[in-house]
């Protein structure tokens, strides 16, 4: 999570007010005293760093001078961070959405920002010039599966360990080193399509990636761990899927709480090698691992579609089901800033009505990029999803209705058989 930074305290009330309409009132705001000078600021400054949250200070106009003394103690911190002058003279002066605006901005350049010095170093700075939205996502392209998948369906040729920036509409762009090497639309409902290429390829060392990142991505971890501390007192409850967000998710759980438990629902088209995947990461974890099977009845209900996901309906009943017998459930989920715009504008902790009554929902994860929890779980000594290796963003049901194209592809070739038509 994030610490807003002011140096007033009329603006921290500025910004108070964004925390709470926005995100629920789990962001940090804090305020350097009101002072005007390095020296009656510092020791507050101080103090804020010494937080686990990662700090975004905004400073206005008037304020210019006051920004170029506090960068260098910021920098000196080691901390991420990201500062800004905005365009008022004060904070405060800033009409709400403006200023809203510009957090969420800052927001995505802490997942998105890159900078190329032989690996991808995550920096909000970006001096590798990634298109930075709001709703986009960084992931990598990471594994021989995924490079041969690929030069073999797209005739794209990819480095070792490429950056894939998935803009809107699951359009996405391949950097290979530090080239453009493509850009893919891999819209729902139509086939895939390769709207440039360049064979310029350069391999990226996973090692190299691992190490340049670490401090940042521990940083962000520390921040998430702090997050969670807030919920010591609730039975802790990740629902995991397998894939990389709930993945991480539960990583950060078990660092936290001494109990933890898991609860995999297992739809009857799940995807290939998820039971394998979940029974032998739960055991090296040693969380509590709650299996519960759903049938899928095609036959009766049809195929899922976009208007009649019935699908969706089953497995969040079977997951209540399990949650109602719970005392004082929180659930730790994996939504994440970058997948849509609808998970993006919802805050990092939710109530969730339900027919066992009201659960808490929180996001550990919400702030960060695919990129972030990939090497996060990796850092871990762990091993991702084995189809992440093969060119999977998501993982699914193998009859879900917002399969792309390109993914019933890769799992025809996995010799699959119940796939959504329409391709």
């Amino acid at each position: 999570m994030f610490a807003l930074i002011a140096r007033a305290r009329k603006d921290a009330k500025a910004l108070e007010y964004i925390n709470e309409r926005n995100y629920g009132g789990f962001l940090s705001v804090e305020s350097l005293g009101g002072g005007r000078r390095k020296e009656e600021v510092l020791e507050n400054l101080n103090e804020i760093l010494e937080k686990p949250y990662v700090p975004i200070l905004l400073l206005g106009e008037k304020e210019r001078h006051l920004m170029e003394e506090l960068l260098p103690v910021l920098r000196e911190s080691g901390k991420p961070f990201y500062a800004r002058i905005l365009r008022t003279k004060r904070v405060r002066n800033m009409r709400v959405d403006e200023l809203h605006s510009n957090i969420e901005e800052i927001k995505a350049r802490f997942r998105l920002g890159i900078e190329w010095r032989k690996a991808y170093l995550l920096n909000p700075e970006n001096p590798f010039g990634v298109e930075i939205n709001p709703d986009y996502d960084i992931y990598l392209a990471t594994g021989k599966g995924f490079r041969k998948t690929m030069r073999s369906l797209l005739g794209v040729e990819l480095g070792e360990n490429s950056l894939v920036l998935r803009k809107k509409m699951n359009q996405e762009v391949y950097f290979s080193g530090p080239n453009r090497v493509a850009e893919v639309s891999k819209r729902l409902g139509v086939p895939t399509e390769v709207l440039w290429r360049c064979p310029c390829v350069e391999n990226v060392p996973l090692e190299r990636l691992i190490d340049a990142n670490r401090d940042y991505i521990e940083a962000f971890a520390r921040a998430s761990r702090a997050f969670l501390e807030r919920f010591k007192e609730h039975d802790v409850i990740v629902p995991w899927s397998g894939g990389k967000d709930s993945t991480a998710t539960l990583l950060l759980a078990s660092e936290v709480f001494d109990e933890v438990t898991a609860i995999y629902v297992r739809m009857e088209h799940e995807m290939p090698m998820t039971d394998e995947y979940v029974e032998r990461l739960a055991g090296k974890l040693g969380v509590n691992l709650i299996r519960v099977d759903v049938p899928m009845p095609l036959d009766k209900f049809g195929m899922p579609t976009h208007g009649n996901r019935w699908c969706t309906r089953k497995k969040v009943e079977a997951l209540y089901s399990v949650v109602s017998e719970f005392e004082k459930p929180v659930l730790l989920v994996g939504d994440r800033d970058g997948e849509s715009a609808r998970r993006r504008l919802k805050p990092p902790v939710v109530e969730r009505k339900t027919n066992f009554g009201t659960v808490l929902e929180a996001m550990p994860v919400k702030f960060w990029s695919g990129m972030m929890v990939q090497l996060f779980i990796l850092m871990r000594g762990l091993e991702l999803h084995p189809l992440y290796y093969e060119g999977f963003y998501r993982l699914g049901c193998t009859v879900c209705p917002s399969l792309a194209e390109w993914e019933v592809r890769l799992l025809e070739k996995m010799g699959v058989e119940k796939l959504p038509a329409g391709y």
